[in-house]
Order: structure tokens, then sequence, then C-alpha cells
């Protein structure tokens, strides 16, 4: 049966056509199908699934990777058996792929990473849902879903990843919401921003998350009491090169299910895996069986 290839034409648009290019080349066992429009990954992924395919790739950035996931697991989730679940394979070829980074997949190299979906060795890793949708890297509530939600389409084309940073820029010195962390046991926590990660990595190389296991159970939550520019651009050096613990104004911590509200009449936005999602309250919970990954 073919290797069904998920592959977003938008995806780094200036290089697209050769990336799809590339895609085609990579073996005859790759069945190259194209995504039209938000959403569209999820749907042709659930439908390749039930018509028994029990692998299908996806060839494009974070956005992409989500989207198949979610089909992924609207499937999976019937289905008891393990071994009949439906796994994923990624070709990172999008605007960022921090996934594909955090599992040590050999970055834009596409010819070794279609080798490594052809070797076939699976890693299970943990899957998550946020209200009604599923993540498997990374969320946010507050400022990194503005900055996504901010960002227009154009900018990503043209600037890619230093697009998110353009927008951090504006957005940093918009009015911040008053967000609370709920966990079960324990006082609700506040802040302005709160980053979830179930990897070490966010938004690229930096090891936010330095407690993070992908496969423990556990979700890595940061709360940021503010977020002033200076402070957020500390912490973001203190992770590159200290950790966490030498940032000051804030908690981190680690929870199996919690919930964000926002403290303000105005609900604030979410994102999973670098897509904007919707917005408060949401419920982070595990998704009650694994993501199969080819790695």
């Amino acid at each position: 049966m073919a290797i069904p290839v998920l592959i977003n034409p938008a995806a780094n648009s200036t290089k697209a056509a050769g990336q799809v290019e590339r895609v085609r080349r990579l073996s005859p066992a790759a069945e190259v199908l194209m995504t039209e429009g938000v959403g569209s990954a999820t749907r042709m992924a659930l439908d390749l699934a039930q018509q028994g395919h029990r692998l299908v790739v996806a060839a494009g950035g974070d956005g992409t990777v989500n989207e198949v996931i979610n089909g992924l697991a609207a499937f999976n989730a019937k289905e008891p058996d393990a071994e009949k679940q439906v796994k994923i394979g990624i070709l990172p070829v999008g605007t960022m792929n921090v996934m594909a980074f955090e599992l040590g997949l050999p970055g834009r190299d596409l010819e070794a990473c279609w080798k490594v979906i052809q070797e076939g060795k699976v890693r299970e890793v943990d899957l998550w849902m946020a209200n009604d949708q599923y993540f498997a890297q990374l969320a946010g509530v507050g400022l990194d879903a503005e900055i996504v939600q901010q960002t227009p389409w154009e900018m990503k084309r043209k600037f890619g990843p230093l697009s998110y940073v353009m927008t951090a820029a504006r957005v940093l010195g918009q009015e911040a919401p008053l967000l609370s962390v709920e966990i079960e046991g324990r006082p609700p926590l506040f802040g302005s921003i709160v980053l979830v990660g179930n990897g070490r990595h966010y938004g690229g190389p930096v090891p936010v998350f330095r407690q993070a296991n992908n496969a423990d159970g556990l979700l890595d939550i940061v709360i940021f009491h503010k977020r002033r520019p200076l402070e957020v651009f500390q912490f973001l050096s203190a992770m590159a090169f200290d950790g966490y613990e030498a940032c000051e104004d804030l908690d981190y911590l680690q929870a199996r299910e919690f919930r964000v509200l926002s403290q303000q009449k105005q609900e604030v936005p979410y994102e999973l895996d670098g897509e904007l999602g919707k917005t408060t309250p949401v419920v982070f919970k595990p998704a009650g069986f694994p993501l199969r990954v080819v790695v």
C-alpha cells in the first residue's frame, strides 16, 4: 500500500513548488496529497485512516503536523487495539517544526527523514487535549496565542520565524490579560502568560521546559506573573543558558490535568502546537491514548 503524504503547499510558499517536487521524488511509495486550507489535513488524515492506512505522513510545519494528529486521533480514540491505531510520520518542510526537532529527526534532510519513515521504528509519546482539540508538543495561553493570531500569513511567508519576533515586539506593548491556573488540590496560581510543554523545546531549539519528558504523563507549565518585554526576553535568555531557576516572577510546575481561566470579562486565546486554538476557559488533560510516531 502506498504511503500517503499530506503536504501543505503553502508551507514556506516561496519554496513550495520545489518542496512538493522533492517529496514526490523521495520514493514511488510516496503518494503526495495536497491540503487545501485550514482543517483539510485533519479531514484528509481521518479519511485515510478510515480507508485502512496505518501510516500517514505530515509534510509541513507544526500546523500541518497538528492537523494530521487531530485527524488520526479522532480515529485512534475509537480503536482500542494499539497495533491497529494509525501512526504518524513527519517530513519537516514548513516555516517551523518544533516537534521534528524534539524527536531528533534529521532536520530538513527529507531523504534522511524518509529513510526513518521507511525503517518504521515507532515511539509512543503522550497525547493531550485542550478542551476538544488534540496537541502533542506545546501550547500557550495569552502572549504566544496573540502572536499567532496577529501574524499575517504574508508576513510569515516573507520573513519565516522572524515574523513571530516582529509581532511579539508589538503585542508585548498591549495590555496583558490576567489568567488563573487551577490544579485540583492546590491554590490557584495567577499570571499573564501560561506556556505548556509536553516536550522540552518551544519555538525552536531553546529548551524552555527543561524538566519535560514527552512520555512521563505530565505537562510542564510556566506561568509568567507579568509580561513586561524586558522580563520575557530575560526569561528566554536565561532558559537558553542557565535554566528557569535564574528567573524571577514566574512559576514552573508539572501537572496531569489543569484548567486556565481569564479573570477578566474578555476571554483569552490559546494556541496548540503553534496553531491558533479557541479561547479560555480551557481544560488540559490526557487524551487517554498515546501518539504513535515513526522516528
